[in-house]
């Protein structure tokens, strides 16, 4: 019934704060029940083998937005390209089975002109490592394609090294659960820093979940983290808040 909609939360450079792309949230509201977050109806979906299909409306919706945002980017002369943005979209692993989804993803970037270059795919770290071989086939097939891929909650999993070592991911998002707890747990300080060391040396960028305020934001640039996301940089905002956002 088109009740889904999305919204938009900002990922910046960390050092520059320059922007760098944006994560595709899912969202509901209900006629008559509200607002249904997330993780209530994302559950019932992937229970109900709808996941795939909800996937294919959120894609839609996002490429639409996307399509048309760095359009206007690249028509505003006072602003630089959009060429370079990324469009985050989180995976769920129960579709990594699916080939026939990523296919259609794919073809749905051809007719919305976007390259598979600037799209990330999010995979949570303990979705992509339940079957390593299997994950392990689909995503070299999604990098071969051309699409971005980020594991997501990096942390919180128990993936070997040698795992992430032969995963093609490209990008290595710190949990938010380090990052909020940095200011006041040595702790989290070091998985930190370990993860930012670890994912440099397999070449993979670092972005930092769930900043929510300027000390945690410059602890990362110090330790060099490459991209930073979360209230501090921006809340998730409908499109038609961007443009303040952006000002």
């Amino acid at each position: 019934q088109d009740q889904l909609s999305i919204m938009l939360q900002p990922k910046v450079e960390c050092q520059s704060g320059a922007l760098v792309g944006f994560e595709v949230l899912a969202r509901w509201q209900h006629p008559q029940m509200g607002n249904i977050p997330p993780d209530q109806f994302i559950a019932i979906a992937e229970h109900n083998q709808l996941i795939d299909t909800l996937t294919e409306v959120i894609f839609n919706k996002a490429l639409h937005w996307f399509s048309a945002f760095c359009a206007e980017r690249q028509a505003a002369a006072s602003v630089s390209t959009g060429k370079h943005l990324l469009c985050s979209i989180n995976i769920s692993a129960l579709s990594l089975k699916n080939l026939q989804l990523f296919n259609l993803l794919d073809q749905l970037c051809r007719h919305h002109q976007i390259p598979a270059e600037q799209i990330m795919l999010e995979l949570t770290e303990t979705g992509a490592m339940d079957d390593t071989l299997a994950s392990l086939d689909i995503l070299t097939r999604l990098r071969m394609k051309g699409f971005q891929l980020s594991i997501d909650d990096f942390g919180t999993g128990f993936s070997s090294m040698l795992q992430l070592v032969r995963m093609p991911f490209s990008e290595v998002k710190v949990d938010k659960s380090f990052v909020m707890t940095a200011q006041h747990s040595r702790e989290s300080q070091l998985v930190i820093k370990a993860i930012i060391d670890l994912a440099h040396s397999l070449d993979m960028v670092v972005i930092a979940e769930g900043i929510e305020d300027a000390d945690t934001l410059q602890f990362l640039q110090q330790l060099g983290c490459d991209k930073a996301q979360g209230y501090f940089i921006g809340k998730p905002l409908h499109d038609h808040q961007i443009t303040d956002w952006l000002a």
